[in-house]
C-alpha cells in the first residue's frame, strides 16, 4: 500500500507560519480536501509531500520514502510517484499541447513510442485530443488546467496534489475539474487537494483535513 503519514511533523518559517505536530495519513486511492484560512500552512503540507521542505520534527512518509532518511538522490524517484496541479497551470508556453505532456515524459527517459501513446491517452481522458496542437494561450482557463492534469497524470501517479486548482476558475468550469479529479480517484489514484472553496468541498463527500494556525483541528 502506497499511503502518505503524518507523524508529530513540525515544519515552521521563520514568520512563524508553517505547521505544529501535524498528524494525519492518507491512504492510497484515497480522495481528501485540505482546508482552511490562508497561512493555516495547507502549501507546507504540499511541500513536506513533495519533500521540497523537511520537517523540524516528526516524520512524513510518502509511499516507500520517508523523510527520517530519504537520500537526496532518491528525491526525484520520489516525486516520479506524485503529481502536481497549481492554481496558475504552470504550462511551458512555448510548446503546444502535446508537447507539454511529452515533455514530463521525455524527461524520465521513455521511448518514442511508448511516448506517443501516452500522450495521446492522456488527452483523450481529459477531453482535448483535438487540441493536441495549440499553444497554450490559445486555450481557455478550464483547457489549461485540463492540460495541467493530464501533464501531472502521464507518469501514472499514485497520488495528484492539487494546489487551489480551481482558484482562477468561472464555478462552472470549477464544477468540471472536479469532477475530472473524481474519474482520477475512481480510478484509483489518491487525491489531497488545497482548497478554499466551500461550495466545491460541500459538494463532494471527501474528509477533510482542517487546518488553523499551522494545527490539524479537524
Amino acid at each position: 500500500m502506497k499511503n502518505v503519514n503524518f507523524t508529530n511533523v513540525t515544519s515552521r518559517y521563520e514568520n512563524g507560519e508553517g505547521i505544529s505536530e501535524a498528524n494525519f495519513s492518507l491512504q492510497q486511492g484515497e480522495f481528501a480536501f485540505l482546508s482552511g484560512p490562508s497561512g493555516a500552512g495547507k502549501t507546507t503540507i504540499l511541500k513536506l509531500i513533495l519533500m521540497a521542505l523537511f520537517p523540524q520534527s516528526g516524520t512524513v512518509e510518502v509511499g516507500n520514502f520517508s523523510s527520517f532518511n530519504i537520500k537526496r538522490t532518491e528525491i526525484p524517484l520520489l516525486r516520479r510517484q506524485v503529481g502536481c496541479v497549481f492554481q496558475d497551470f504552470r504550462l511551458l508556453e512555448d510548446r503546444n499541447v502535446y508537447e507539454n505532456i511529452a515533455f514530463v515524459l521525455r524527461i524520465i527517459g521513455h521511448r518514442e513510442k511508448y511516448i506517443k501513446r501516452r500522450t495521446f491517452r492522456m488527452l483523450a481522458e481529459v477531453g482535448l485530443s483535438h487540441k493536441r496542437n495549440q499553444m497554450p494561450a490559445q486555450l481557455s482557463g478550464g483547457e489549461q488546467q485540463r492540460v495541467a492534469i493530464a501533464r501531472a497524470m502521464a507518469n501514472d501517479p499514485f497520488i495528484i496534489l492539487a494546489d487551489e486548482p480551481t482558484g482562477n476558475l468561472d464555478p462552472e468550469t470549477a464544477a468540471g475539474i472536479l469532477d475530472l479529479f473524481k474519474i482520477i480517484n475512481d480510478r484509483g489514484t489518491a487525491v489531497l487537494m488545497a482548497t478554499h472553496n466551500k461550495n466545491l468541498i460541500d459538494k463532494y463527500p471527501y474528509r477533510i483535513i482542517y487546518l488553523q494556525h499551522g494545527r490539524v483541528v479537524e
